[in-house]
């Protein structure tokens, strides 16, 4: 830890990459270092491409010269890396739909990279990785990335039915760009994949297996194999023999944590020990117990104990950071008091309520 700049968390959905990487940050800032939990679902993502528009510079001049009023609001939302353009398309939507022509926006949302070939995807994944390299080394701090480096770049791979020579191929070029951060690697996974599957699905349902199916089923994985949650219990089992054979020829220290029988305690010492981190416990707190709304948002918290309660029904645990901060347990989002209200702080996620300076005020 002397030297390394990242951490890299991976493992299958619901094998508690988000939780440990939370405990990892709380116990970074706690033994004195400066730390960035940036989770897989984070806006604006460093590394990976979600709700993002991507253009080369030739693309970006074409759209502006077709929409010239646009260039007022679009320019002042990209971010240059090497030759290309990135777009957030939520902070579009969110802010500044209303200012942007139907039309504009429509052409806009053609360059979601989402929409790209797998070619053009790896083309410029390697430029934002590098682009998120060269920054981090300005920086005095150690970035956490969870289901980064390996869980999006097999998505991609496996979706595409690309052989697995190339994701390979792919991943090895990502690790001699990150090699100058001296990361390390920590795989969360149970030795039977089909654990994984029956916790996932006792976690969060079988709708949610039918809904990553629904959302992917348009591609050439799924051309000649079974569909719903069938079809992505075959694409988990294939993911999970992928993930180890990427785990097991990553060139930098790497932790691998089995996780079947459930003995987290161990766990979190293994990994604080791997990462030579002193347990720190948190400090005492005083929860702010109350209904809070933002008005413009319409959208209201709740703060049972340490239970906080998202706009959308979710329910996570509050974890102290000091007098007046809180951790969400499984999103990097922190929650500061300021007398009757709760200011949202941290790193933010595709839910617009943890959008960062948020306000909500106490009912």
């Amino acid at each position: 830890m002397n030297r390394s700049k990242l951490i890299l968390m991976e493992g299958l959905p619901s094998t508690g990459k988000s939780t440990n990487s939370g405990i990892l940050l709380s116990q970074l800032e706690r033994n004195g270092h400066k730390a960035r939990w940036v989770h897989e679902m984070a806006r604006p993502h460093p590394t990976l491409f979600f709700h993002e528009a991507y253009l080369e510079e030739n693309e970006y001049r074409d759209l502006i010269a077709r929409y010239p009023q646009s260039s007022l609001i679009l320019d002042k939302l990209i971010v240059k890396r090497g030759k290309s353009i990135g777009i957030d398309l939520l902070e579009v939507e969110w802010n500044y739909r209303e200012q942007l022509e139907e039309q504009t926006f429509n052409d806009l949302k053609q360059f979601d990279v989402w929409n790209f070939s797998l070619e053009r995807y790896m083309n410029i994944a390697l430029e934002k990785w590098t682009d998120f390299v060269n920054r981090q080394l300005r920086l005095e701090e150690i970035a956490i990335l969870d289901s980064s480096i390996f869980q999006f770049q097999i998505f991609c791979v496996l979706l595409a039915e690309a052989p697995f020579s190339m994701l390979k191929s792919f991943i090895e070029s990502l690790y001699e760009i990150i090699s100058p951060l001296h990361p390390s690697l920590v795989y969360l996974y149970r030795e039977n994949t089909d654990d994984t599957i029956d916790y996932l699905i006792k976690d969060r349902g079988i709708a949610f297996l039918q809904g990553i199916w629904n959302r992917d089923k348009h591609h050439p994985y799924y051309r000649d194999r079974p569909s719903g949650a069938e079809g992505f219990k075959l694409f988990l089992r294939d993911y999970a023999t992928y993930a180890k054979k990427l785990f097991d020829s990553a060139p930098f220290p790497k932790l691998s944590l089995e996780i079947t029988d459930g003995n987290w305690g161990e766990y979190v010492d293994r990994l604080l020990d791997f990462t030579y981190l002193s347990k720190i416990e948190a400090p005492a707190a005083h929860y702010p117990n109350g209904k809070y709304v933002n008005e413009k948002l319409k959208q209201t918290i709740e703060i049972i104990d340490d239970q906080f309660l998202t706009p959308n029904g979710g329910r996570k645990r509050l974890l102290p950071k000091s007098d007046t901060e809180f951790y969400l347990n499984d999103i990097p989002t922190v929650i500061r008091v300021e007398g009757n209200a709760i200011v949202m702080e941290g790193e933010q996620v595709c839910e617009r309520w943890t959008t960062k300076g948020t306000v909500f005020t106490k009912v």
